[in-house]
């Protein structure tokens, strides 16, 4: 298989589209075809040749994509990838992931807004943070994230999660408002604090606070403490426990008989009950 690294020639003001460069397209290029593909930057069109320094390898195993010297110009990277690997050296604008199925995106920075939009499959983890609307459904949208897993090791923005079907999202750090709007299905596990209006207008779903809570809202319905709970979001669901004591919340009663679980650590949140 082929190992493709492209390194950055040099800082760029407007933001490149790199939804071409993708493990499952590159394993079937040579590399001046690589050279001439032709990348949209914003009202004309690039190519990969000139903005970047292109190496080709043979390597074993699954194709990959190395982006050295990345900032937060360079946009869609990994979107729509089906396999293989994409590795981010330095920062990443809008859709790192965007519709991904499959294979693995790690971005060693930080991701801008839509990380992982619409997301189907995979695996992609930011060691840095991320702005909004991680995991999140397009604007207008009501169809987010349906697979695959997001792991964010920073900080989060607001509405991660936005109509979220299935998957898993994990923010190791704080996040912004209304994480979990609209979700439907999935897990998010935060590990910091949470601000306002966690899970407004979820049906189905969970959702995990290990940190802060500041309020639950009041169309939340609280179901008591649970300790090292396993989370079904299905009869067929074999379950996935989280370790922990924790207020137990079905909601959002907006919604006739909701089936969304809002699991908000004990020891951080004393003052929530």
């Amino acid at each position: 298989m082929k190992e493709l690294i492209l390194t950055l020639q040099k800082d760029i003001i407007v933001p490149v589209e790199m939804d071409k460069v993708i493990p499952n397209v590159i394993e079937n290029l040579s590399l001046e075809e690589i050279k001439n593909l032709e990348l949209v930057q914003g009202r004309k069109r690039v190519k990969v040749g000139d903005l970047f320094d292109v190496e080709l390898n043979e390597i074993e195993g699954e194709p990959r994509v190395v982006i050295k010297n990345s900032n937060n110009k360079l946009k869609y990277v990994g979107s729509k990838m089906t396999k293989g690997e994409v590795i981010v050296e330095g920062d990443v604008g809008m859709y790192v992931g965007a519709e991904m199925k499959g294979g693995k995106i790690i971005v060693n920075g930080n991701a801008d807004s839509w990380a992982g939009q619409n997301m189907k499959g995979g695996e992609l983890l930011i060691k840095g943070s991320a702005r909004d609307y991680v995991g999140s459904a397009y604007r207008g949208d009501w169809r987010g994230m349906s697979g695959g897993k997001i792991i964010v090791e920073g900080n989060a923005g607001n509405e991660i999660g936005e109509f979220m079907r299935k998957g898993l999202i994990h923010i190791k750090g704080n996040v912004g408002i209304m994480a979990g709007i609209h979700q439907n299905g999935g897990i998010i596990i935060i590990d910091g604090d949470v601000d306002v209006r966690v899970g407004g207008e979820m049906k189905a779903g969970a959702i995990v606070v290990y940190g802060k809570v500041d309020e639950v809202l009041p169309s939340f319905k609280y179901e008591g403490i649970v300790e090292n709970p396993v989370i079904k979001l299905s009869k067929k669901d074999e379950g996935t426990p989280i370790e922990g004591t924790f207020y137990k919340f079905i909601g959002d009663y907006v919604h006739n008989k909701p089936k969304g679980q809002l699991y908000i650590s004990v020891e951080n949140n004393p003052h929530l009950i």
